[in-house]
């Protein structure tokens, strides 16, 4: 039996135990608990390495800056340390930009995206000197007004909007819906029309104090393949092209190509089966037209249905890596701006991932606290962990699918079938049908990976019940990086009027 194995990146199976670097997972989980999400600083830090190598390598007109998305994982730490290693940032809201000023990024490559924007975050992102995306014809009046007012240069790039007329695969943001990448893109808030882009650039043209600097583009993750990614830089090509001759040969400093880029296991939409509404309507059929000839009898056949046609499989394909990504995306910028009129020798090129930078480099570890067996008149087995769905909240709004591990027996052979289900009242189908190994007990660890882009951050109090701990790991370290939440923290923002509070 193979006792010790590499796994992926970060993570190793050492003596039937899950290694995140050079920790146990059994151990870290028994000295802080769980449920815990864990991160491994080595592998935030090789991801942001390998976007910055590949990313130059193909794109050596100008300096690259890699942006990751605050929103991924706005944690001060993480935060930290990505400014460590030279990135700039993209955030969001007024709180994002707080955080990154507090981690210690250059406020110039600090690209304040989003829509709306409020006034108050136009003046303080100008005072602060970051850059501002353009997103909505409103903004550019306050961002006029307070360059005016603060007598400081407003740098700016307009967000483009292109329409992806050669990719015409299904979105995965789609869920189970059967809508085309080129629709979902372009019906996303996101994004300002050609005309008022070219409006807009017109107005700035004239404004003493705004100066506009490149353009920026971010359709999201609708789809994993380089193919996408192709469509995507042509489509942004032909709208800057299309915007700069408009504005009489105008030539950008600096391009945003936003983000989107797949982590390497990929959960994204792995839940959603296309086939299952199809499948389910004639299982439904089927049960109903059972009933005629005896409930044993249909039962036993429903059984033997579920037994073989029923299960959920992690995706098991690697997703691109971040350097074929990199390749296609520069090589088709080098092919199609210059077609459009647009020169590209010092132009700076911006990306901001964040799914991809964050994906893997973190797991959540939750403990089995009941198992329920039912034999009558359906097989099925419920694995209960004390975690939830609603700590996973934007991965569940993207039908994530997260491949896992019994961090506690990695060599367990997985050779039954169970619905893996957190502690809220909801049916909590947190990994749903898989295989588990057939003699599971209360006390199993397991570690559900890929958690480290968008899951942490969007938590919920659900049921009342405190978020968990992060923790950071680094080598044979371990330190928290954000604490558990205690119930008088779950109930300090009520306030009880005085009238209820009277006897």
């Amino acid at each position: 039996m193979v006792t010790n194995r590499r796994i992926d990146g970060c993570l190793t199976a050492r003596k039937g135990h899950l290694f995140i670097e050079a920790c146990d997972t059994v151990a870290i989980a028994k000295e802080f608990g769980s449920p815990l999400f864990v991160v491994s600083e080595a592998q935030l830090r090789s991801n942001i390495r390998r976007f910055q190598t590949a990313f130059e390598k193909g794109w050596p007109d100008g300096p690259v800056k890699i942006m990751p998305a605050a929103k991924a994982c706005w944690n001060q730490a993480i935060q930290r340390i990505i400014a460590a290693e030279g990135c700039g940032c993209d955030i969001y809201s007024p709180g994002e930009l707080w955080v990154a000023l507090q981690s210690g990024f250059d406020p110039q490559y600090i690209s304040v995206n989003g829509v709306p924007k409020d006034e108050d975050h136009i003046r303080n992102a100008i005072e602060q000197g970051a850059r501002i995306t353009i997103d909505s014809v409103e903004e550019i009046d306050f961002v006029d007004k307070w360059a005016n007012q603060l007598k400081k240069e407003a740098l700016v790039r307009l967000r483009l909007k292109p329409a992806l007329s050669g990719f015409t695969k299904y979105s995965d943001f789609s869920g189970g819906g059967l809508i085309s990448t080129d629709i979902a893109a372009m019906v996303y808030k996101g994004g300002l029309p050609l005309e008022n882009v070219i409006s807009i650039g017109r107005r700035i043209q004239k404004m003493p104090n705004v100066t506009l600097v490149g353009f920026h583009e971010h359709h999201g993750r609708h789809d994993r393949s380089v193919a996408y990614w192709e469509e995507q830089m042509k489509s942004f090509a032909r709208d800057v092209g299309i915007v700069c001759r408009a504005l009489g040969g105008y030539q950008p400093k600096e391009l945003d190509i936003g983000g989107g880029f797949a982590c390497p296991r990929d959960p994204f939409n792995a839940e959603t089966q296309y086939s299952e509404p199809f499948e389910l309507l004639a299982l439904h059929g089927l049960s109903k037209g059972l009933a005629l000839i005896g409930e044993q009898i249909r039962y036993k056949l429903l059984n033997w249905i579920i037994d073989r046609g029923i299960l959920y499989t992690p995706n098991q394909q690697m997703a691109p890596t971040i350097e074929a990504y990199a390749e296609v995306c520069t090589r088709t910028l080098h092919t199609e701006l210059p077609k459009h009129g647009v020169a590209t020798k010092e132009v700076m090129l911006q990306a901001e991932p964040g799914r991809s930078l964050h994906g893997d480099t973190a797991i959540h570890l939750t403990t089995v606290k009941n198992i329920k067996r039912m034999t009558q008149p359906l097989t099925w087995n419920h694995i209960i962990i004390d975690s939830t769905e609603f700590w996973f909240t934007g991965g569940r709004y993207e039908h994530h699918l997260h491949d896992y591990i019994f961090a506690n027996r990695t060599n367990a052979p997985r050779n039954a079938k169970a619905d893996i289900v957190g502690r809220s009242c909801y049916g909590d189908r947190l990994i749903p049908t898989v295989r588990v190994p057939a003699d599971v007990v209360p006390g199993d660890l397991i570690a559900m990976l890929d958690v480290g882009a968008y899951q942490e951050v969007s938590m919920s109090n659900f049921n009342a019940m405190p978020r968990p701990a992060t923790v950071l790991v680094s080598g044979e370290r371990v330190e928290v990086i954000r604490r558990a939440e205690t119930l008088e923290d779950v109930f300090q923002r009520d306030v009880i009027p005085d009238y209820l509070d009277a006897d």
